[in-house]
């Protein structure tokens, strides 16, 4: 039996009788008024508002699979997952009902206080899934990360913005868009095993777009909303598109060459993310099947894309009565025995399915079995164990484990004095210092992984790294690792930074700390859909040989003094050797301090556009900024970047540019404003009566 956070869409009801208990489980929009903002497009207009940001609730809406579609609005909000139950894409569907239009799972804008309009830059922790959308407007899934869409066919448009809204990037996988695939004000996104129609389109985004193992028709490609969408000059397909960047500028309107980066990559292994089904046998029963989809493998030196599969044929089909579903709850009360209870059947050969909650760990979750699927559904969370030890340990020559679906929550960590672990983490895949190649004809998996170090109202909350990954032929699809920049509120508590943002607490030095989002050591690691965000040393640390990541989005953190540049961290460091990297941006927003950072990438073949592919770098707002692009250790330069002036050009600093901001960056430590901080900051709150004030920041292009 399922528990009270699956909701499960019986096939049998009427579409009313549907919507009205979809209604009950779903966000519920504000009317906007003139106090709350001047945009007459928006006065007395239903929208919604995030007041659902750090909510605790958990849940996963299943739609049976059934021959007629359903009629009904589904808005997908903060920690929910909408999936259909069939084995494939067709077996559950949403259309309009009649001349009345519909929408199906969407998700839209949401209303900001502090902006007073329409935003998606914090639209995070959500999913859609395992369905086809009929509907005539298309799918609307405005979002930015850890918001994957994923096993959709869309018979018309696919809008990944809503009316212009600011977006900051996401993740498409396994979809099938018959329309136009519509990217707007996105600023990046990874566009994995896509198929778009012979009759559809690509509408590009503002700053980078990666394709990979994508089917589209020759000429498909056009130029952003922004410069007017008109199709490119030349007759473009994304194979012609390869290692092809295209500047503008902004200010003008102008478009040098084209528009928006685009990388293309046909990866030899692709793996989709497994998914829960259900099947009305003989005797009219419902019965749940685990599937879990088999790698696809291209052979030859130039394979051809192979795009979506959504049929779900080749899946293994593993009937529930080998899977563990396990509950984050014991009755009323939390189950802190949980990851004990999950390691009997872990070890007793069964799969697991973690059901929506928040799983409050006391020891590691150790794989131990080859193949083995820990899945979680509904935003499902592990809270990490206060000792230390990971969320998830995956043991030494164990080949094939697919993880995914999951969150992961920092804990305030409790070191002993012997037995603590050196360096804590979330995921431990393999052992530290253990030769482990794995299998590429059965690689592990990590799809859809969303770390993060702070959020709700404890703010000394920590880990060393968020992913460790030791073993080799790992795949990762879809990865967000944050470092929180904005917190929960307290009752009664004031934002300390009022100018940028009403809403949370932003996250200031001593506070949530994290060193590294993800530490690969394998060789041959592959990763389709990177981002790691505002970690206190080098985002990406990847010491493995013959990695490959394509799509890499960075934020360094805004709240690090000068130290942070002095000692050289960067966005992505690569120690190993053969890596490619394909569609990176380092983005800066130093809002405390004026760092100056050498560069945003240090890759041995820095200047390699066939192995380093379409990097930039943007510098968002505040000071300091990066200075260059990439490095190769010792040369610095090259690459694109988004300037204050809003041009995406070419930038390497001269000798007399860094003395300007050398001197700059000495005025500045000479009148730095100490911001309104917490207990976490007693050194710096007592130097700050010494210290002259820094004036106050005007509002950021982005939260994230």
């Amino acid at each position: 039996n399922w528990p009270a956070s699956v909701h499960i869409i019986d096939s049998t009801k009427s579409d009313e009788e549907i919507q009205d208990e979809l209604d009950g489980l779903q966000e519920q929009p504000t009317i906007i008024t003139s106090d709350m903002t001047s945009n007459q497009d928006l006065i007395g207009t239903k929208q919604f508002v995030p007041t659902e940001h750090f909510s605790s609730e958990r849940k996963v809406i299943f739609f049976e699979p059934r021959e007629e579609p359903y009629k009904v609005d589904v808005q997908v909000g903060y920690y929910v997952q909408v999936a259909g139950l069939g084995a494939s894409a067709k077996d559950v569907k949403f259309a309009d009902n009649g001349a009345e239009k519909k929408k199906g799972p969407y998700c839209p804008a949401y209303f900001n206080t502090k902006l007073k309009g329409l935003t998606t830059l914090d639209t995070f922790w959500r999913s859609a899934e395992n369905y086809s959308n009929l509907t005539k407007d298309g799918q609307l899934w405005a979002v930015s990360q850890a918001a994957p869409i994923r096993r959709i066919h869309t018979v018309n448009d696919l809008n990944l913005n809503d009316k212009g809204a600011q977006s900051s990037g996401g993740h498409l996988a396994n979809v099938q868009v018959d329309g136009a695939l519509v990217f707007g004000s996105q600023q990046q996104f990874c566009s994995r095993s896509v198929t778009v129609g012979n009759s559809g389109a690509i509408n590009l985004g503002a700053w980078s777009n990666v394709f990979v193992d994508t089917v589209a028709p020759e000429g498909c490609l056009k130029a952003p909303a922004a410069w007017n969408g008109a199709p490119f000059g030349e007759n473009l397909s994304l194979e012609t598109r390869a290692n092809n960047w295209r500047a503008a500028d902004w200010s003008t309107g102008s478009v040098d060459k084209d528009g928006a980066s685009t990388t293309v990559n046909v990866p030899k292994t692709t793996v989709e993310k497994c998914f829960v089904a259900m099947e009305t046998v003989a005797d009219d029963s419902k019965k749940y099947f685990l599937h879990v989809p088999q790698p696809r493998i291209r052979s030859g030196d130039s394979p051809s894309p192979l795009g979506a599969d959504l049929s779900g044929t080749t899946d293994d089909r593993r009937p529930f009565e080998n899977v563990y579903v396990a509950l984050a709850d014991a009755g009323d009360d939390i189950d802190y025995d949980v990851a004990r209870k999950i390691n009997i059947a872990l070890r007793q050969g069964k799969d697991i399915v973690l059901s929506p909650g928040i799983y409050h760990l006391q020891e590691s979750i150790n794989i131990v079995k080859k193949d083995q699927v820990l899945l979680g559904i509904g935003m499902a969370t592990l809270a990490a164990p206060p000792n230390g030890e990971p969320c998830i340990r995956v043991a030494t020559g164990t080949e094939g484990v697919r993880i995914g679906g999951i969150m992961f929550a920092a804990s305030k960590i409790n070191k002993g004095l012997f037995f603590s672990p050196k360096t804590t983490a979330f995921i431990e895949f393999g052992k530290e210092g253990v030769a482990d190649a794995g299998n590429p004809s059965n690689p592990g998996v990590l799809s859809d992984i969303f770390c993060r170090v702070g959020g709700d109202l404890d703010r000394e909350v920590s880990t060393d790294v968020m992913v460790r990954i030791h073993q080799g032929n790992v795949i990762g699809d879809n990865l967000w690792l944050w470092r929180a920049d904005h917190v929960e509120l307290a009752a009664d508590e004031s934002p300390n930074f009022p100018d940028m943002n009403l809403d949370y607490h932003q996250v200031v030095m001593g506070e949530c700390p994290g060193k590294t989002g993800l530490e690969v050591n394998g060789d041959n690691v592959v990763i389709h859909g990177l981002a790691v965000e505002h970690t206190q040393e080098d985002q990406v640390v990847w010491n493995g040989n013959d990695g490959q990541v394509y799509f890499y989005q960075c934020e360094l953190p805004y709240d690090v003094d000068q130290n942070f540049g002095a000692k050289n961290f960067v966005g992505f460091r690569v120690n190993g050797e053969n890596h490619q990297l394909g569609g990176a941006g380092v983005y800066s927003n130093f809002r405390d301090y004026n760092v100056l950072v050498k560069t945003g990438i240090v890759h041995p073949k820095a200047f390699d556009s066939k192995v380093v592919i379409n990097p930039f770098i943007v510098h968002l707002n505040n000071g300091g900024r990066i200075m260059t692009v990439v490095s190769d250790g010792s040369t610095y330069g090259g690459g694109p970047v988004y300037d204050a002036d809003h041009m995406i050009c070419k930038y390497n600093p001269k000798a007399e540019d860094e003395k300007m901001h050398e001197s700059e960056k000495e005025e500045m430590e000479e009148n730095t404003m100490v911001r309104q901080t917490s207990w976490g900051w007693i050194s710096e709150k007592l130097a700050s009566p010494f210290r002259g004030s820094r004036p106050t920041s005007p509002t950021g292009l982005a939260s994230q």
